[in-house]
């Protein structure tokens, strides 16, 4: 039977901030896959960061990301190295309106058939806990974006507790917080790399694409097959 259910954050109960930069790049005419290049180092858009599943990561290999995601780095400094790395990755100085028309075009959108579907699980007695990569400097934004406290009994915040998914340790820890075991607890991201490294701990998981209806259904499917009653709307 499951007891947790788990939710990422950007992607899953917002609209994903990181998703897809190739309009940004067209608009402000930079090279393709320039963006991701610059704010995330060699790894690929929406990759988790590639940290292995065991959290073992060598420190010559973590990212700026990574550092900020974790709390070890605070965004000033980041966006800091950012600038500094740019005329490098984008052929030219990122400016103030590069940084603007950016910033404009992104926002915490939430999926409230998501945070519905949250409220609907919370008054039937099942444990909910919140997993979000994230930075330190952002968290009245997104916490303000819509009622967390309302909604989970545990949330977790990479920027908070040095660790961030796909990292084993932080999976762990939400569960242990929540008192449930992970294979009694389901879990919901957009990220591959966050899905594999918790299905690998025996958490079933719902990759969340565009569609907040068709990951919900998944959802229900899985509280069905493995036991858990809950009522339909």
């Amino acid at each position: 039977m499951i007891e947790l259910v788990i939710f990422d954050y950007g992607g899953v109960i917002s609209e994903s901030l990181l998703r897809d930069f190739s309009d940004f790049e067209r608009r402000r005419e930079l090279p393709a896959g320039s963006v991701s290049r610059l704010l995330f180092g060699d790894r690929p858009a929406n990759a988790g960061g590639g940290d292995p599943v065991d959290g073992a990561v060598d420190p010559d290999e973590i990212s700026d990301f990574h550092r900020l995601e974790t709390g070890e780095l605070d965004f000033a400094t980041y966006l800091n190295q950012v600038l500094a790395a740019a005329p490098d990755i984008l052929g030219r100085d990122l400016e103030p309106a590069d940084l603007e028309a950016f910033s404009g075009s992104t926002g915490p959108r939430i999926y409230w058939p998501i945070v519905h579907e949250i409220w609907r699980l919370r008054a039937q007695g099942l444990r909910l806990a919140l997993l979000t990569n994230n930075v330190r400097e952002f968290h009245d934004t997104w916490w303000d974006s819509f009622p967390v406290e309302e909604c989970f009994d545990v949330v977790i915040d990479s920027s908070e507790v040095g660790m961030r998914k796909p990292d084993s340790r932080i999976y762990t820890l939400t569960c242990e917080q929540a008192g449930s075991k992970p294979t009694a607890a389901v879990f919901l991201d957009d990220n591959y790399d966050n899905i594999e490294a918790a299905r690998a701990l025996g958490i079933e998981v719902v990759h969340v694409g565009l569609d907040p209806l068709v990951a919900i259904a998944e959802l229900q499917e899985i509280l069905s097959r493995r036991g858990t009653k809950v009522k339909n709307r």
